[in-house]
């Protein structure tokens, strides 16, 4: 008996220092990957959502920031495409994963985030938050590049941050549009995989879907997503179309009197859905709401 307990001591004590140690020490961040989608405009992928990049003559504009954490490997990746200094970083909407390398870009930088973005920031005594907001849309011209960044309504939150690079045909679409998870990853490629409304921050489904239709009316052919790959328009306009399957689906079992449990088989069996991720942990019961 004496023998067992203190293995069992043992056992608890190495497992309180490996945690104790885990936690003076974490894992270190994991180094961005740079994507060239045209001579001007980068993206950096990897840990925290991904970063768009436009180098002009008078500076670099940032589509988000990804995790404090992650602040020097961005900085540094930055410095690999252009000498020019960060001058403007918009937020494609609020969370840590996108604004939380904010405060480590300021002074030098600009912040520019969504009226909605800044309330949740502040509500949630989020560090680094935005000195200018906007209502519907707003342009950047920098060194004769132009950015123009919208807003139309709920959809990932109440205050997504849509980035249009007119000139390269190319959107930031933040985490509205997915094509993978938040480690950046979709195992079965499927459209809808990291279909995720934040309801807390004002989501919608059937929001997305008129955001969806909104954005289709810019001339874009690239798609930069809030996670996973870089992707095409044709790419969206499938996803766009997957909306509304699933829209009838759930419309549908609903109208059956179907349970949650039910539309979780479904969603799962046909449209590749992760029982365990944040589109069915997070999502659903918002969508059944928003749809009954």
């Amino acid at each position: 008996m004496k023998i067992r307990w203190t293995v069992l001591t043992l056992a608890i004590t190495f497992s309180c220092a490996i945690a104790f140690t885990q936690a003076q020490n974490p894992p270190a961040p994991i180094p961005s990957v740079v994507e060239k989608l045209r001579d001007d405009l980068y993206v950096l992928k990897g840990e925290g959502g991904n970063v768009t990049v436009l180098v002009t003559n008078e500076g670099a504009i940032l589509v988000d920031a990804k995790f404090e954490r992650n602040h020097d490997d961005l900085v540094a990746k930055v410095k690999t495409i252009t000498n020019q200094p960060i001058k403007y970083v918009f937020n494609s909407h609020w969370h840590g994963d996108h604004t939380g390398g904010n405060a480590k870009l300021l002074p030098g930088a600009q912040i520019i985030a969504h009226k909605n973005a800044l309330a949740d920031m502040v509500k949630g005594k989020a560090p680094g938050q935005p000195q200018l907001t906007y209502s519907d849309q707003m342009g950047i011209n920098l060194g004769g590049k132009e950015v123009v960044a919208y807003n139309f309504g709920s959809c990932h939150t109440n205050g997504d941050t849509f980035v249009y690079f007119p000139a390269q045909k190319v959107l930031a679409a933040g985490d509205c549009f997915n094509t993978g998870n938040g480690q950046g990853l979709n195992p079965n490629n499927r459209l809808t995989y990291s279909f995720y409304m934040d309801y807390m921050s004002g989501g919608s489904f059937v929001g997305r879907e008129k955001t969806a239709d909104a954005l289709l009316k810019l001339d874009f052919d690239t798609v930069v997503p809030g996670h996973g790959p870089v992707t095409t328009r044709a790419r969206f306009v499938e996803w766009r179309e997957e909306i509304t399957k699933i829209r009838g689906r759930i419309t549908t079992m609903l109208r059956e009197n179907k349970s949650k449990d039910d539309i979780t088989k479904m969603l799962v069996a046909e449209f590749g859905w992760d029982a365990t991720g944040n589109a069915v942990t997070r999502s659903l019961d918002g969508m059944i709401a928003e749809l009954k």
